[in-house]
């Protein structure tokens, strides 16, 4: 065996094809011998391309669970173009929802692929996954909401609550508050009506990571673009929830209801549940916008 802090690498196994050394440049032969450059200790990310790349399985990573590791499917195994297409074209953000939980395994399965699989910055692996599907909790989160936008909307159109809230927001926040207040104020109507409006009436899944995480809000949507695209193939449909990612991050209190740790930052939040209507026909999109240079 050599080894270092990072990796494992079984030298009996070894075939000596120098695959793990096209691949990255921290591996290295010299007389015909495998060697680790001295670099590698402190700036190998682990992203696992050499144990993926290694026709022999030779290769481990140390951070990683030391169990039986799954083969890479056959071109022929994989989804086609058109399933794909598909799937792509059919996936819709969803507003009405059945009242039926969701198993937990179902999300359990979702997560443990569609989630921990994406692509991560840096390949950081910092995405965190809350989960809520109690109905008192969320009911409370709505509710929080609702309190919180209640106040935001008073306090805006009152001069002196302005300035209060000037002092507290930028410049870009208290330019966006005032492009959304008209939305607010219509679905504060809706909820004096009785309904929900903030999360559809269903459970959650908040995305989540350090504040000090490299690509955090884009670690946090890759992993929900691919669990929106899974919920589709397991009968579930999803809704991006922008309003309550955002109060997230700007009250505490609020985070504090779905137990979101101090330190970090909701970079996605999704409903997610059984879709009460079913779709006939794929809308058309604007014509595609690109360049070839």
């Amino acid at each position: 065996m050599i080894e270092n802090s990072k990796v494992i690498v079984d030298i009996d196994s070894c075939t000596k094809c120098q695959a793990c050394a096209n691949e990255c440049n921290y591996y290295y032969f010299e007389s015909d011998k495998l060697y680790f450059h001295e670099e590698m200790e402190e700036h190998c990310i682990e992203c696992g391309k050499c144990v993926a790349i290694c026709p022999v399985n030779a290769i481990r990573l140390k951070n990683h669970r030391n169990e039986t590791l799954i083969d890479a499917p056959t071109k022929e195994e994989l989804p086609s173009f058109d399933s794909l297409s598909k799937l792509f074209q059919t996936r819709r953000s969803r507003r009405q929802f059945k009242d039926k939980p969701v198993p937990k395994d179902i999300i359990e399965k979702m997560l443990d692929v569609a989630g921990r699989y994406s692509a991560t910055g840096d390949n950081q692996e910092n995405v965190y996954f809350t989960i809520v599907q109690d109905r008192e909790i969320l009911k409370r989160l709505s509710n929080e909401c609702s309190i919180q936008v209640k106040n935001l909307v008073e306090k805006f159109e009152d001069p002196q609550g302005r300035e209060s809230l000037a002092s507290v927001f930028s410049p870009e926040m208290m330019n966006k508050i005032n492009t959304v207040i008209p939305s607010f104020k219509r679905r504060l109507k809706l909820i004096e009506k009785g309904e929900e409006v903030w999360r559809w009436d269903t459970e959650i899944i908040i995305l989540h990571s350090p504040k000090d995480s490299v690509s955090l809000i884009e670690n946090c949507a890759l992993a929900a673009n691919q669990i929106m695209l899974a919920a589709e193939t397991l009968g579930l449909g999803t809704c991006s929830l922008g309003y309550i990612n955002t109060f997230l991050n700007q009250f505490r209190n609020i985070a504090k209801v779905v137990k979101i740790p101090l330190k970090h930052v909701a970079g996605y939040t999704l409903s997610i549940g059984y879709p009460k209507a079913h779709y006939y026909i794929i809308p058309d999109r604007k014509p595609l916008k690109a360049k070839w240079l």
